[in-house]
Order: structure tokens, then C-alpha cells, then sequence
């Protein structure tokens, strides 16, 4: 897959592919355990923060409308992200690989406190627009209940800001690099919208596991980890990390993967 990326923003990676690998095998668990039901599949909900120019919900998507077309439809994404010119090319490679049905840019930033109303109602309008009816909607168009995802999936900036690694492009530094807390207030927006038993999932450069894992919010439980290699006879470079809200899941260990 060809993913337009503007000239001077982060270049996606490995991260982002073992990322994206993790989520689909348990989105597939998810949607089978459902299969015996006799009603309709709710949506999947997914939110994707600090999409970037959307490759890992578009990966997500590929992986399903070419493996399980009959869970596809049901599966909505909102990539938010607060760069204009990233949410723009989100936009454009979900139209060019054909998801516009299924994936829905939106532009915001996490860090203002608007941002968790403004989640919710795009969130209403695009992806539940068919639900509606169904849902309690307050003054203002949004949701009494904001927990109305099934999954949350970020890849945030994991390299402090006096790092010596610094680019000449904005973009692609805005993507890397972040003050002491950007990774607590990545992880807490998400956890905002997490349904009970939700997961949040994310992948942390080893030498930032555990700034990973200190910044998750008192209420998600770290659940599994899975570590990612160049070369098994060499120290992993990534850990796909998943928590669970309002959770007490037993802690997993999943076998190594390479790439």
C-alpha cells in the first residue's frame, strides 16, 4: 500500500505495522466471540489519536475487507489529529484506498478540553449516524454517555523535546518528540471514551517501556504485552502494549514477534 505522506512529516515504520498487526488479530477475537449472536453487530468502534495520516485504521481496514469482508462493515474508525496537513492526507488515503465509508477524519487537538465534546458529536454524525435514534443526546448534540468506544489504538510522541534528534520539518517533529506528560494526556483522552472492559493499545520504543507504562491512567489495566524484534538474537526494539478499562484481566505475555 502506496500511503500519500506530506513532504517533512514522520515517515511511518515498523512501529506503526506492529501496531496495526496486534490490533487486527484482537479485533478478530472480539467480533467472533459475537458471531453466534442472532441480532445484528453493533459497530466496532475505534478511535485512532494522533492518526497521522491514518496508516494504521487504514491497515486495519485493508486487513479485514480483504480477510473477513464479513466483519468490514462494521467496523468504524475516527483518526483525530491536530496537524491540518496530516488530518488532510488521512482523508485523501481513505478515499484512495477506498474506506470513506468506514473511516473518518477528524481534525482536533487532544490537548483542549472542547476536544472530548467535539469527539463525540463527529463521532455521532459519521460513524452512529444510523444509531441516532437509539441514543440519549443532550443540548449541544453530544452523547450523555461518552464511552461509546470499543477500542482505542495511539502511537504517541516518544522522545522528550531537549532530545538532540530534532528535525528541520515541524511536522515530523511535532510527531516525535513531547514534553514529560505528553504521553499522560494522550493515554488519558483515550480513556475518556473507553467503553467497560475497552481496550487502549499502544507500542513503546523499549527504551521507553516503562514511560509507557507509568503513564497509563489508574483505571485501565495493562493486560498483555507482546515484544517486537529485528532479530531474535537481539534485544527488542518495540512493545505492543494492551490495557483494559475498569478491567482485572489476567497480565499476558504474547509470543515475540519480527520484523
Amino acid at each position: 500500500m502506496d500511503f500519500y505522506q506530506p513532504e517533512g512529516s514522520y515517515r511511518f515504520s515498523s512501529d506503526a505495522l506492529s501496531l496495526a498487526r496486534f490490533a487486527c488479530n484482537f479485533i478478530v477475537e472480539e467480533l467472533q466471540k459475537k458471531k453466534p449472536q442472532k441480532k445484528p453487530f453493533e459497530p466496532y468502534l475505534i478511535a485512532d489519536i494522533g492518526c497521522g495520516c491514518g496508516v494504521i485504521g487504514i491497515l486495519v481496514l485493508q486487513f479485514f475487507k480483504e480477510l473477513y469482508p464479513e466483519f468490514y462493515p462494521y467496523l468504524k474508525i475516527i483518526g483525530i489529529e491536530k496537524e491540518e496537513e496530516l488530518y488532510r492526507a488521512a482523508k485523501y488515503n481513505a478515499r484512495i484506498f477506498e474506506h470513506e465509508q468506514n473511516y473518518f477524519a477528524l481534525q482536533a487537538d487532544i490537548f483542549q478540553k472542547e476536544s472530548v465534546g467535539l469527539v463525540q458529536k463527529f463521532t455521532l454524525e459519521t460513524a452512529l449516524l444510523d444509531k441516532l435514534p437509539e441514543l440519549q443526546i443532550q443540548d449541544g448534540g453530544v452523547s450523555k454517555n461518552p464511552r461509546i468506544f470499543d477500542l482505542v489504538i495511539t502511537n504517541p510522541p516518544w522522545y522528550r523535546a531537549e532530545s538532540k534528534l530534532h528535525s528541520v520539518f515541524a511536522l515530523r517533529n511535532n510527531a516525535l518528540f513531547g514534553d514529560e506528560n505528553v504521553l499522560e494526556k494522550f493515554f488519558a483522552f483515550g480513556e475518556k471514551f473507553l467503553k467497560k472492559h475497552a481496550s487502549l493499545m499502544t507500542v513503546a520504543k523499549s527504551a521507553c517501556y516503562m514511560d509507557f507504562v507509568q503513564a497509563m491512567p489508574e483505571k485501565i489495566q495493562l493486560v498483555a504485552m507482546q515484544p517486537v524484534y529485528k532479530s531474535l538474537h537481539k534485544k527488542a526494539i518495540f512493545f505492543v502494549l494492551q490495557g483494559k478499562f475498569q478491567s482485572k484481566a489476567v497480565f499476558e505475555i504474547y509470543a515475540p514477534t519480527c520484523i
